[in-house]
């Protein structure tokens, strides 16, 4: 069993980050660090299958959960945006054990709901263009990992999420609705 901080460890580690440079960040900030290496086709290769099999351990308990989910969505949003450097959702999702998949599935739903809901208040869309130009590397990461770009030119982000929670829209399951044995 490993502790919160010693998960957090982990996937920053899996990710290829030194502890020590990293190890007063909070866990949705190692996740949002491990999923933008892992996604990014630059890498060496077997840095997205070290994440996803560290991510599956990570899943076998419920203290993970948290971390676990930050880092599927923030995978997820990072191969929405169909960026040429980054990988796909399939190969994303190729790497990932059951667990992880049970979360994917998950999460994508869940952001499924917020585009629907967000699209249903007539209030138009955010383009995707805004996000997907920036230039530097730190802000890139947050908001690449932060929005979801839907296909269409325009975009969800983390905004639009909380106010769907807010008007009564369903949470991404917690874990013993989704992995608990």
């Amino acid at each position: 069993m490993w502790g919160r901080r010693s998960a957090a460890r982990r996937l920053a580690e899996s990710a290829g980050f030194s502890w020590k440079n990293i190890g007063d960040q909070s866990e949705l900030s190692v996740a949002k660090m491990a999923a933008y290496v892992a996604a990014n086709r630059a890498m060496p290769d077997d840095v997205l299958p070290t994440v996803g099999r560290v991510a599956e351990k990570l899943a076998a308990e419920e203290a993970n959960y948290e971390l676990v989910v930050a880092l599927v969505e923030d995978l997820q949003n990072l191969v929405s945006h169909g960026l040429g450097h980054l990988r796909t959702a399939e190969e994303v999702r190729s790497v990932l054990g059951p667990q992880c998949l049970v979360v994917w599935e998950a999460v994508e739903k869940f952001w499924a709901r917020v585009a629907e809901w967000r699209r249903g208040t007539g209030e138009p869309l955010r383009s995707s263009a805004d996000i997907l130009s920036v230039e530097n590397e730190q802000l890139r990461a947050t908001l690449w990992t932060s929005n979801r770009s839907l296909g269409d030119d325009t975009r969800v982000g983390t905004a639009e999420a909380l106010r769907y929670e807010k008007a009564g829209g369903i949470e991404i399951p917690g874990y013993r609705e989704l992995l608990a044995p």
